[in-house]
């Protein structure tokens, strides 16, 4: 035998044989990828077994190291996978490790013939064995009886899955999207979190270490230093919990071993991008007490350009840290104590571009032609006969040349009822007596990365995690379980509400309050502003400038949005697991949670406080009539009656003369520092407490040796706790009174039930097979409250046609699938069928500017196929494919807010939009809204009331005829009043006018017509997703080897929302490939060339439909751009 470089003591062949026999006891390997002779040394300590290998021949080799729950076996053929090295083991039982050779140049070492060490044999080729905690047993992947993927940190990092959005890659029927706020959702099989309230529970449970947290930053935040991360696809809320109707992420960080180790790692690429993360594991106590710290950093440029300002904005700075201790006080005793930080300060978009097909306004209605001279701008009709926002294709790019711009236009600028018909209040507009457009262009960029934005995005969060997992032996057979988890999150973004460029000179410049010099920021309301010359000389007028408190200082109209969120979860959860030599074994535990949060939603708009204003400081009025504006400090609260301060009829005022009657608060503030009580913005506040309580039990028993049941229960208490607030927009007074407490129980019992069997067949290596079935359960929720109702002095309640609550989601889901493992291991293959009847699916829609949570029945279907072959070393490809098809049950209906009329079906309605303090449009047959066009210009009673403005509000708050402005009549001729025929006013051309009954059947409260669904498909479920990749690993020299590695994914058409509407609903497929060369050479030096996104598609894989206040605009989240870049590596 060649002569060992170096001379391990050797165990006797007894206690090699015994050492290698507890193969089937796995242990917990940490050997990181790096220098061969540095793995194994790690391997002989950690599997407390002696090898022989010859460290000079070894100088410069690398390998992948073993990371897992593992055999002594499966360990060490991971580390020598790929090196050119094999184990071998002579008469007396020694274990070496020799270079591949012929057997004639090592003839004194024979090759391993024991069964027990068959994988150690096949180590140059066999595909890796991963253990997976899916059960929260550890259990090889190939013998679990559900449909799992797993992925390594050396597989995320080769492959380039920076966090969560990158694992649509890798598992089958799974899909990632941004959704609005600052959610985002993960679906699985076709079932995600569409529902966007706050009291909504994820349906995809994200966990860290087996605990699920409600609030996370999985979207935001990237892996690093993690053992691996899997994905259980199916119910899995046996064990997982209340929220995992569709599936679970388990995010496995590291844990600390007993020697040292260290990882730093540089990545820099396009977009400025870098990227430092770093790793360093220190024994402090031999067998006793580990420490392990690791953390990363990532800063970049936008990938989204700013037209406005030309800054790239959607920029990244934001950290993570996690420290682990682990202490094993006693032989029994195994604790582990995590805390992990993330932290972003950037100018991230919670949304990307928002998109809108221009609405125009009609010149005619029912033959009745538009009034378009006569009036003040807020009785025109023009504003409220547009949507603002048509459906259309969101890839349709118009014809520019012919003026249609497709869904690439922007909102019809005079139907926004937070501008023109504010005029009315005596906001100073730029005309009042003709229409103004307040954006500066009638078309945006057709590159999605491409936005108007008057200000910058501004995002800030910060979450910390504190975990304590303890196991306990209670015997050799039983094993107690401990984990305590602990999370506090903090958010706080703003961005432009209205991503459209506004236009200078917006408001007039003849309305001056005090200081007339806006540079000073004080005493300001409305100034000249800046000249271009001599005012109303050629082009040239004056302008007026606007200081509002939260906004600052514009001449133009000015929207931001901000979300903020602070909430805090703690949970417990205590289990006892058995393993037992027999045929049972089981898994049994109880749980509580306790989280809270309050979520609030603000939309600013400088028109808004400027009307809040003039609303009681008429602005026609002399100086020595009105009180100054003074930025910052000009509130209203001299005309506050009660609940802020008691009105002084002595303080001049001009709503004196109305006797000391309300007004709307105006908050003074900045963002920083906003008191919650302005009436000058729009706030949705969502305060929420939740209480859950479970226990559970798994149990499993072998049948015979290839025959096991899996059966299994939780039941489950929910309690939610919802403080109702509504929005209180230019309503009058002060601060947001609680209107009602919701509170919602559930006691569910859920379970899994599946049988495996794992058959000897002459063609696989290893098989099973299972049947599965699993109920599982979602909790409800409470809808928050609508805006309140105002009609100009009273305060109102919410609409009442909404349901204060929503129902809970329930599955019953059926699989089948096999998992089989051939060519001595170098072939997996798995796949599995699967069919799921959903009840109760909860999709939001935005009403009355706030979600209204729907409840859909549901059927879906699919199969999935995962393969990876490992034909030669080196050479190794991996293959996920997925089909599902969803089907909404017959009998589903919902109002597509996007086209309430449901013109198709009834083209003799339209939508009417209302004045600003009533938050939704509303549908009109066109013979109304014809004779209200002969009222105008308004005369006598029709002044305020029968108008298009309160056509709305007239009709189905009031349940009155919005014409004749009296109760609809259920016989004989419609009376009109009197000033009507005083005025020459006709309702008999070109037929008599038969009235209105805004209480008729099927249109909803005038909500729109309900659109049939039975058999359209839930948003987000594209029928196919598929991946490929490949990589090959070859020696460059002595001490470098080369990995090329590529990936090919791709996913096929779906669709947005329920109502499947073509073109508007449809999202395109799309496919990504990416690229990456690898060298690993010696001393633990890696070096990595990356290339993501190859050909720089840019896909929309979500919108959200916004508000009918907004214009109907859809924001899209999109994919990222093309990256490119290096990344450095070094292990000790």
């Amino acid at each position: 035998m060649r002569k060992l470089g170096l001379l391990k003591l050797a165990l006797a062949s007894g206690a090699c044989t015994l050492a290698f026999a507890a193969a089937a006891h796995a242990n917990e390997f940490n050997i990181p990828n790096g220098d061969l002779k540095h793995a194994l040394d790690a391997y002989m300590k950690q599997a407390a077994v002696t090898l022989m290998y010859p460290e000079d021949e070894m100088r410069g080799v690398q390998t992948r190291g073993a990371k897992g729950e593992l055999s002594t076996a499966e360990a060490l053929a991971r580390i020598l996978r790929g090196t050119g090295f094999s184990a071998t083991e002579d008469a007396s039982g020694v274990i070496g490790i020799v270079k591949n050779v012929p057997p004639k140049q090592h003839s004194e070492l024979a090759p391993v013939t024991d069964v027990r060490l068959a994988s150690v044999d096949h180590a140059a080729a066999a595909v890796e064995t991963v253990v997976v905690t899916s059960s929260k047993i550890k259990g090889d992947i190939q013998t679990v009886p559900i449909a799992i993927t797993a992925l390594s940190q050396e597989q995320l990092t080769s492959r380039q899955i920076a966090g969560g959005p990158d694992l649509v890659k890798e598992v089958p029927n799974l899909t990632f999207s941004k959704t609005n706020f600052s959610g985002y959702t993960i679906q699985i099989r076709g079932i995600g979190t569409q529902a966007i309230s706050v009291t909504t529970d994820p349906a995809v449970a994200v966990a860290l270490n087996d605990i699920p947290f409600i609030r996370n930053h999985f979207f935001e935040q990237e892996f690093y230093d993690v053992n691996q991360v899997e994905v259980l696809r199916g119910p899995q809320g046996t064990l997982y919990g209340r929220n995992a109707t569709a599936g679970v992420v388990n995010v496995i960080s590291a844990k600390p071993t007993d020697q040292f180790e260290a990882m730093l790692s540089a990545d820099w690429g396009n977009y400025t991008n870098r990227r430092y993360e770093g790793m360093v594991n220190i024994p402090i106590v031999d067998d006793r007490l580990d420490l392990r710290v690791a953390g990363e950093w990532t800063k970049r440029d936008g990938y989204s350009t700013n037209q406005i300002t030309g800054d790239p904005i959607d920029g990244r700075d934001l950290w993570s840290s996690r420290v682990t201790l682990a202490w094993k006080p006693f032989a029994e005793i195994q604790t582990w104590l995590v805390w992990e930080h993330f932290q972003e300060d950037d100018d991230r978009l919670r949304s990307s571009k928002q998109l809108c097909k221009t609405a125009p306004e009609p010149v005619e209605v029912g033959g009745v032609t538009v009034p378009v001279e006569n009036g003040t701008i807020a009785y025109k009709a023009q504003p409220y006969l547009s949507q603002g926002c048509l459906p259309v294709s969101l890839y349709d790019k118009g014809d520019p040349a012919n003026g249609n711009y497709g869904a690439f236009g922007v909102p019809n600028g005079y139907s926004l009822p937070y501008y023109a018909p504010l005029g009315h209040i005596g906001v100073p507009l730029i005309s009042q007596d003709n229409l103004f457009n307040p954006y500066a262009s009638t078309r945006q960029s057709t590159d999605l990365r491409v936005i108007e934005s008057t200000i910058n995005p501004s995002y800030r969060a910060k979450n910390d995690t504190l975990e304590l997992n303890a196991d306990y032996a209670v015997t050799p057979s039983l094993t107690f379980i401990s984990q305590t988890g602990y999370n506090h999150d903090f958010l706080w973004s703003t961005e432009d509400y209205n991503r459209f460029n506004t236009a200078r000179g917006a408001w007039a410049p003849n309305g001056t309050l005090g200081s007339t010099t806006p540079e000073t920021g004080v005493g300001v309301i409305l100034s000249t502003g800046e000249t271009c010359g001599t005012p109303g000389v050629g082009s040239c007028q004056a302008i007026g400038v606007f200081c509002d408190p939260q906004l600052g200082c514009a001449d133009r109209l000015v929207a931001e949005d901000l979300n903020d969120e602070n909430s805090w979860q703690l949970s417990q959860e205590f289990r006892l697991a058995s393993n037992f030599s027999g045929p049972f074994n089981f898994s049994a535990g109880g749980s509580y949670l306790h989280y809270e949060t309050e979520e609030n939603y603000y939309v600013f708009i400088n028109s808004l406080t400027l009307a809040a204003y003039t609303w009681v400081h008429d602005l026609t009025l002399s100086p020595t009539q009105t009180l100054p504006w003074v930025p910052g400090v000009s509130d209203n609260s001299n005309c506050i009656v009660g609940g802020f301060s008691v009105h002084n009829p002595a303080r001049p005022s001009v709503i004196a003369d109305e006797g000391g009657s309300e007004c709307a608060y105006i908050d003074p503030n900045p963002l920083s520092s906003l008191n919650n009580q302005g009436h000058n913005y729009f706030l949705s506040q969502n305060p929420y407490t939740l209480n859950s309580y479970a226990g559970f039990g798994e149990v499993y028993y072998n049948i015979t040796h290839d025959l096991k049941l899996t059966g299994g229960v939780r039941w489950t208490d929910d309690q939610k706790h919802f403080i109702e607030i509504p929005s209180q927009l230019l309503t009058n007074g002060y601060g947001y009174p609680i209107t009602g407490v919701v509170n919602q129980e559930w006691n569910q019992l859920t379970g899994r039930f599946a049988a495996d069997w794992t058959p000897k067949l002459d063609f696989t290596d290893q098989t099973l097979f299972y049947a599965s079935y699993a109920h599982g359960y979602k909790a409800g929720g409470a809808n928050p409250p609508g805006a309140a109702l105002i009609k100009f002095t009273d305060v109102g309640i919410s609409n009442p046609i909404h349901p204060l609550t929503f129902k809970p989601e329930f599955i019953n889901a059926y699989e089948l699938g096999t998992k089989n493992t051939m060519l001595d291991g170098g072939i997996t293959l798995n796949g599995n069928v699967f069919y799921y009847d959903y009840k109760g699916y909860q999709i939001s829609r935005i009403v009355d500017r706030t979600a209204i949570n729907d409840n859909f029945d549901a059927k879906v279907q699919g199969a999935e196929l995962e393969a990876m072959w490992e034909p030669v070393p080196g050479l190794k490809f991996n293959f996920a494919g997925g089909y599902e098809h969803t089907r909404i049950d017959n009998g589903q209906s919902s109002i597509d807010l996007m086209d309430r009329a449901d013109l198709a079906n009834h083209p003799d309605w339209m939508v009417v939009k209302q004045w600003v303090s009533q938050s939704s449009n509303c549908i009109l047959p066109i013979y109304v809204v014809a004779a209200l066009m002969k009222i105008y210009p308004p005369v006598g009673q029709a002044n305020g009331t029968a108008s298009v403005p309160g056509a709305c509000d007239t009709a189905y708050n009031q349940d009155l005829d919005p014409v004749t402005d009296l109760p609809y009549k259920t016989s004989g001729a419609p009376v009109f009043p009197t000033d009507y025929h005083q005025h020459g006013i006709s309702f008999n051309d070109p037929s008599p006018y038969p009235g209105f009954n805004p209480d008729q059947p099927g249109i909803n409260h005038g909500e729109g017509f309900a659109k049939n669904l039975g058999g359209n498909e839930l948003p987000n479920a594209p029928h196919f997703t598929t991946s490929l990749s490949m990589d090959y690993t070859i020696p460059v020299s002595e001490d470098w080897a080369a990995t090329a590695h590529t990936d090919f994914y791709w996913q096929s058409q779906s669709w947005a929302r329920v109502f499947n509407d073509r073109p508007y609903d449809k999202l395109r497929g799309y496919s990504n490939v990416n690229l990456a060369l690898i060298l690993t050479g010696a001393s633990g030096w890696q070096v990595m060339g990356y290339l993501k996104n190859v050909f720089n598609t840019t896909a929309i894989t979500g919108d959200f439909l916004n508000s009918d206040d907004s214009g109907l605009t859809t924001n899209v989240f999109l994919t990222d751009p093309r990256l490119f870049g290096v990344r450095v590596t070094k292990n000790w």
